[in-house]
C-alpha cells in the first residue's frame, strides 16, 4: 500500500544518508541528529491545518450531497475516514509523520540550523545509536512552525509525557 511504500522509502534514504553524514563528521566531534516526538508535531498539525483541510472536506461533501453527486460524496466519505485513520496513527502512536513533515519542510533548514543538526527524523525511528551520535529534541521547534494555541500547547506537553499507543492498537474503524 501507499503507506507501506513510504515507509521502505524513508527506511532507504536514512540508509544512504546517515553513513554519509557520519563519515563527513570529525571522528571526535558528535554528530548531531535532531529528533522529534511525531505525536506531537501531529497535535499541532491537526489542530491548525488539518482543520483546515476537513473543514473545506466537509463544505465539499455538503455540496456534493445537495447536489447528489453520490460519486463525489463515497469518494469524500472514504477519503475523510482514511484521513482519520492516519491521524489516529500519528497522534497517538508511532505513526509515520511524513505528510505532515512535508508540509513544512522548507521551514526545516532554519530549524536545523538553530539547533546545529545535520539530519531530522522521527524520535520512533531510532532504533540504535552509539556514543558518536547527540540525539538532540526539535519537537517544539517543529510544533511551533504550525503556530499552535495554548490549548494545543497544553496538550502537546501532556502527550509528552505518555507512551504512544502500539501501533497495531490503533483501530481502522474511524468511529471508535
Amino acid at each position: 500500500m501507499k503507506m507501506h511504500t513510504i515507509s521502505i522509502r524513508i527506511v532507504m534514504i536514512f540508509i544512504l544518508l546517515i553513513p554519509l553524514i557520519i563519515f563527513s563528521q570529525d571522528s571526535n566531534e558528535k554528530i548531531r541528529i535532531g529528533t522529534f516526538d511525531s505525536r506531537c508535531v501531529a497535535i499541532a498539525y491537526g489542530r491548525t491545518d488539518f482543520l483546515k483541510l476537513i473543514n473545506g472536506m466537509r463544505a465539499e461533501l455538503k455540496t456534493a450531497k445537495e447536489e447528489g453527486n453520490e460519486e463525489r460524496v463515497a469518494e469524500l466519505e472514504k477519503l475523510g475516514s482514511t484521513y482519520q485513520f492516519l491521524m489516529h496513527q500519528q497522534g497517538f502512536s508511532t505513526g509515520s509523520a511524513k505528510n505532515i513533515m512535508d508540509s513544512i519542510k522548507d521551514k526545516l533548514p532554519s530549524v536545523a540550523e538553530k539547533n546545529k543538526v545535520k539530519l531530522i527524523l522521527s524520535k520512533w525511528e531510532v532504533f540504535y545509536n552509539d556514543d558518536s551520535l547527540e540525539l538532540v529534541d526539535v519537537t517544539d521547534e517543529i510544533v511551533n512552525l504550525f503556530n499552535p494555541d495554548e490549548q494545543s500547547l497544553e496538550i502537546v506537553k501532556n502527550i509528552k509525557g505518555m507512551d504512544p499507543v502500539p501501533i497495531e492498537q490503533i483501530s481502522t474503524d474511524p468511529h471508535e
